[in-house]
């Protein structure tokens, strides 16, 4: 029996089929590992964006409620709310702790409440629920609200990138976030999410399983400061890991002030308010024992206090200055004019000044660090009665006034005004230099002499609103 042997060209066919085969088995198997990492980087894509907007909507659901807060509660500052913190308290999935918030100026974190800022249930792109921290100098907390909160009131938070660990946010008072929104993202190794059970997201409110630890920077983000006047720090990464997959928006302090100023109404409250606490300082003097030629006005308060926050500290000093904070405790005035009021702006009334209401005094609570004053030297309380100009106070030249309140204004960049506060800042709003602008600051302080200030068109360089006393007691235009 003869063997038939290949041929050698048959053999090298043979050879190029299978080579060509097993080309198209590994063209084959790496488009298919090709196709599932562009589906699965579609996917991831897909996830961050579905979650960088769900985030955008809550920070602008947030802004909005802090912008609108007055209306719904005349008097009340502009305000973010506190975080939903667990299911404890009787408050419903999603609702804001407001009555158990914390200790005053304590910044807390929880999920976003998004039943009280009328949202739907805000998930990011693996599902999960977001959370929130806000600062303890922002949030509103019912007793525990801080007593001063308004444009100038910065943030207690700070965000840090993973990658190099420099501060991404909040290396200025004016630049720290106010409030930070945080995606958990899918689970990392060590977090356990229970589904949620009855309600829209998980009743487990422990927050490392959501939040990340960061062991590059040591910074978690599960955790914030438990003292007030603490700063709290985050952590973000451009490249998310095995560690760290947070996805985070902050609330910048700048952007709260914006959404303030942003109201077309906010000029016109202001502007009511100061004018109406102008008329309280003038009648102060109109209580004076001393009967109607008595007009003598209250010291001011030190431009530098101990704390800008309590209502207590706008006490004023018989130190021979007669320019300064506008005061609301008047000790020592009193004791020269014998005038019964003891706190010029919390005894004020709607019997004395029309118009005047529990709601405006709540408000100057919120806003009592802008308020400035002068009083002539021909009505201060050590000036002789009856009282009479010899030594009033102009504007550009002008008129003979017994004294003039000061608004300051938002901080001019132009002036290099900066309005920073102890203990975490030097105490920049202890110079009056960063709250008025030309002679308005520059004659403080004032004891005595006919002294001129100056009123101007609003412009990037002056923004004080004056408001005067004239001889007879009257709130002018100055």
């Amino acid at each position: 029996m003869t063997t038939m042997t290949p041929r050698t060209g048959d053999r090298r066919r043979q050879q190029g089929a299978a080579l060509l085969l097993l080309m198209l088995v590994v063209v084959v198997a790496a488009s298919a590992v090709l196709v599932n990492r562009l589906n699965n980087d579609a996917a991831k894509l897909l996830r961050r964006t579905s979650t960088q907007a769900v985030l955008a909507d809550a920070k602008a659901a947030l802004l909005e409620y802090a912008a609108t807060y007055p209306d719904r509660f005349p008097g009340e500052p502009y305000q973010l709310p506190c975080p939903d913190l667990d299911g404890a308290g009787g408050t419903l999935d999603g609702e804001s702790h407001t009555a158990n918030c914390g200790a005053r100026g304590v910044t807390m974190l929880g999920r976003v409440p998004w039943r009280t800022l009328g949202l739907p249930v805000p998930l990011d792109g693996t599902g999960e629920c977001l959370w929130y921290a806000v600062s303890g100098e922002h949030k509103s907390a019912g007793a525990t609200t801080r007593e001063l909160i308004n444009s100038d009131t910065y943030g207690l938070l700070q965000l840090f990138a993973r990658d190099d660990g420099s501060l991404v946010e909040g290396l200025s008072a004016e630049t720290r976030p106010v409030a930070i929104l945080l995606a958990p993202q899918a689970p990392l190794s060590g977090q356990s999410r229970p589904a949620a059970a009855g309600q829209q997201c998980s009743s487990n409110f422990a927050s490392g399983d959501y939040l990340d630890l960061d062991s590059v920077t040591g910074i978690s983000n599960a955790t914030v400061a438990a003292t007030a006047d603490t700063l709290s720090e985050f952590v973000v990464t451009p490249t998310q890991n095995d560690e760290l997959n947070d996805q985070v928006l902050t609330i910048g302090g700048r952007e709260f002030a914006a959404s303030i100023f942003r109201r077309h109404d906010f000029a016109a409250r202001m502007d009511g308010l100061a004018n109406l606490v102008t008329q309280c300082v003038a009648n102060y003097a109109a209580q004076n024992p001393g009967g109607p030629d008595d007009k003598r006005l209250p010291f001011p308060a030190p431009v530098a206090l101990a704390d800008y926050r309590p209502d207590s500290n706008y006490d004023d000093v018989d130190a021979g200055v007669l320019s300064g904070r506008l005061p609301d405790i008047v000790d020592d005035s009193n004791v020269l004019t014998g005038n019964p009021v003891a706190r010029v702006i919390s005894d004020c009334n709607s019997l004395a000044v029309p118009g005047w209401t529990p709601e405006l005094h709540r408000q100057w609570q919120h806003w009592k660090d802008h308020f400035f004053i002068t009083v002539s030297a021909s009505f201060g309380p050590s000036a002789a009665t009856p009282s009479a100009c010899t030594e009033c106070l102009t504007v550009n030249g002008s008129g003979q006034y017994a004294a003039i309140v000061f608004f300051a204004g938002i901080p001019l960049t132009t002036a290099g005004q900066r309005r920073t506060v102890p203990p975490l800042d030097a105490d920049a709003r202890a110079s009056i230099a960063n709250y008025l602008e030309s002679s308005n600051a520059s004659n403080h302080p004032y004891s005595t002499g006919i002294v001129d200030y100056a009123m101007q068109a609003a412009s990037p360089t002056f923004n004080d609103a004056l408001y005067c006393v004239d001889e007879s007691l009257a709130v002018v235009a100055c």
